[in-house]
């Protein structure tokens, strides 16, 4: 069963089970999510508005997040699997080497497409902050947290990965986009969290 089909009780108790899926990387997957829809009722909720041209949009974003929750799970599952195969000759340990590498390579550009889809959903939030309902600013503030909380811990789960890879240049590579972004993002979240409190204070 898909975990992005689960209900939330079972989801929860999924995820506070000795499994390892679903961990951290779907969770902010999960948290990406909670962000775009939280804004799709605050832009629902404001009249004549022209934020209505980010509901396409944010519709596209939940559908992703929540295909990410899944793909994170299957990504590290295939790691797992990786780690598994037999080393029983040269020619297999070289073998399963390679399927490693190539595995937690993969494992980390999961992550990384859920920063890209939640700074995406921070960038509207900001729009949203400035132009949304007041009465819903709150609403727009708890977007924010979880959009940053959704690319910082998208983040710890590249560099858990990016830091088993043979190929150091890689490593550098993924690490200083991830890090790039994540400052980008933050940026954007503490100027959100400014707007929003100078609308409640």
């Amino acid at each position: 069963m898909s975990f992005a089909n689960m209900s939330l009780k079972e989801f929860n108790n999924k995820l506070s089970s000795s499994s390892p899926t679903p961990g951290g990387g779907s969770v902010a997957g999960l948290s990406a999510a909670l962000s775009a829809s939280l804004l799709s009722m605050v832009i629902s909720l404001t009249e004549d508005s022209e934020l209505n041209e980010y509901m396409k949009k944010l519709k596209e974003n939940i559908e992703f997040a929540l295909e990410l929750i899944d793909k994170d799970a299957l990504s590290f599952n295939e790691v797992m699997e990786a780690f598994k195969m037999s080393r029983q000759t040269e020619q297999e340990i070289q073998k399963r080497k390679e399927a490693i590498q190539t595995a937690l390579y993969n494992a980390s550009l999961t992550p990384l497409e859920t920063i890209k889809v939640a700074k995406s959903i921070l960038e509207i939030t900001e729009d949203v902050a400035q132009k949304g309902n007041k009465n819903a600013i709150s609403d727009v503030g708890v977007a924010a947290l979880m959009a940053i909380s959704s690319i910082k811990g998208a983040a710890y789960n590249v560099y858990i990965n990016t830091a088993s890879f043979k190929d150091k240049s890689k490593t550098e590579k993924l690490n200083k986009k991830t890090k790039n972004l994540v400052r980008e993002s933050q940026i954007i979240a503490d100027r959100i969290e400014d707007l929003c409190l100078n609308k409640i204070l």
